[in-house]
C-alpha cells in the first residue's frame, strides 16, 4: 500500500499582535529552534518555545486540519466539501 503521508508537527503560535495564540501545523518531525516559518495552511509564523499554559489555550488551527485530512485522504477534498 502506497501513502502520501508526509511529517507534520503542531506548535502553538502567536499572531502578529502576539496576543492570540494558535496552534498551526508545519512541515518536519519537529520544530528545531528556527525563528520562524510558514504553517501548512500557508500562515507566516513567528515561532517561539510555548508553555504549556500557551498548548492549552491555543485553539487548533481549522485550515492546518482541513489541508491535512485533504493530503491524507488523496481525494483533494475534505469531508465539509471544501
Amino acid at each position: 500500500m502506497k501513502t502520501n503521508e508526509r511529517q507534520h508537527y503542531w506548535l502553538p503560535v502567536p499572531d502578529r499582535t502576539g496576543f492570540q495564540w494558535n496552534r498551526h501545523a508545519f512541515r518536519g518531525k519537529h520544530w528545531d529552534g528556527r525563528p520562524s516559518d510558514t504553517s501548512v495552511c500557508g500562515v507566516p509564523c513567528a515561532m517561539a518555545k510555548p508553555s504549556e499554559l500557551d498548548w492549552f489555550q491555543a485553539p487548533t488551527c481549522r485550515d492546518c486540519t482541513e489541508a491535512l485530512i485533504v493530503e491524507q485522504s488523496g481525494t483533494g477534498i475534505s469531508e465539509n466539501g471544501k
